[in-house]
């Protein structure tokens, strides 16, 4: 088995997901997540989370088919318990900025999160100061995102080469 220590985590939200169920490109991209979860050195099957309160409302609005798959291709990460704190009143935007920074604390000690065009505009028009400061924190749109992936699982492929 081929172990890689990765360049960055990966945080991937409801819009993100969404994107990818309807996009051409959601096969292979979902295939890649799977190897990049299950190949982490560092962060076996959690290199790429989802809040579970995301992962949850994708499984209710049927946007997620089967659950154990997607499973394999990003964990549910659970914020409050990774806080110790109750996070009521906090809206999902927050409690994914919060866990870009408690993964960034952790190698590789950098942190993506991934989203939509729409939705990166958001968080920077609300939270631009407080991105400002984390310095191995960043936000990317779909098409970077599928770069970002595509970049993963190179090294994946890369490591996997040097193997055999």
């Amino acid at each position: 088995m081929v172990y890689v220590s990765y360049s960055h985590r990966l945080i991937v939200d409801y819009d993100f997901i969404v994107w990818l169920s309807n996009s051409p490109q959601k096969t292979n991209l979902v295939s890649k997540m799977l190897r990049i979860n299950q190949n982490s050195k560092e962060h076996k099957k959690k290199n790429i989370v989802i809040l579970e309160e995301d992962f949850k409302k994708l499984c209710v609005d049927n946007i997620v088919k089967d659950k154990d798959v997607i499973r394999g291709g990003m964990a549910p990460f659970d914020v409050k318990e990774e806080l110790g704190i109750s996070t009521a009143g906090l809206n999902l935007e927050v409690l994914r900025l919060l866990s870009g920074v408690i993964l960034a604390r952790s190698k590789p000690y950098q942190t993506i999160l991934l989203t939509t065009k729409e939705k990166k505009k958001e968080y920077l028009g609300v939270y631009l100061e407080f991105l400002r400061q984390i310095k191995n924190f960043e936000i990317k749109n779909e098409e970077e995102g599928a770069i970002i992936l595509n970049e993963l699982f190179s090294s994946y492929a890369s490591e996997r080469e040097i193997i055999r």
